[in-house]
């Protein structure tokens, strides 16, 4: 049974559906939700526009998740995305993930592309994929 359900979120439009799909399901199963939002430690772009879309992004999701009655734990952090997501998981005892994949082939995969892809060879817990 899944308590705790992470949502990973990288502020595309795509995302959005992992974090529609993710809310219904944890309402319907009676989970909380584990909103994350990773800033690339090795990003060339503003800290703070990346903390404030950040903040904005998790606000938005604990208010959609309140609308269906479901608790939502928020974790903005500045890290590796690829490191850092499965700590978080670990660290929050989520026993399910949502995560959402765009890529059509390697080259369109990008940094959030591979980070789902590891998720998906690595992770030890359920792993629903939202496919663009």
């Amino acid at each position: 049974m899944i308590k705790n359900l992470m949502i990973p979120n990288d502020g595309s439009k795509y995302s959005q559906k992992a974090i529609d799909f993710g809310i219904e399901l944890a309402s319907k199963i009676g989970a909380n939700v584990i909103a994350v939002y990773i800033i690339d430690e090795n990003t060339a772009y503003s800290y703070d526009s990346l903390e404030d879309e950040g903040n904005e992004i998790l606000h938005n999701i604990t208010k959609k998740a309140s609308e269906h009655g479901v608790e939502v734990a928020e974790h903005l952090i500045t890290g590796d995305p690829l490191r850092d997501m499965r700590l978080i998981a670990i660290k929050t005892n989520a026993d399910g993930i949502v995560v959402n994949i765009r890529w059509k082939d390697e080259a369109e995969k990008g940094i959030f592309g591979i980070v789902a892809d590891r998720i998906i060879k690595t992770f030890e817990i359920p792993v629903i994929i939202i496919k663009e």
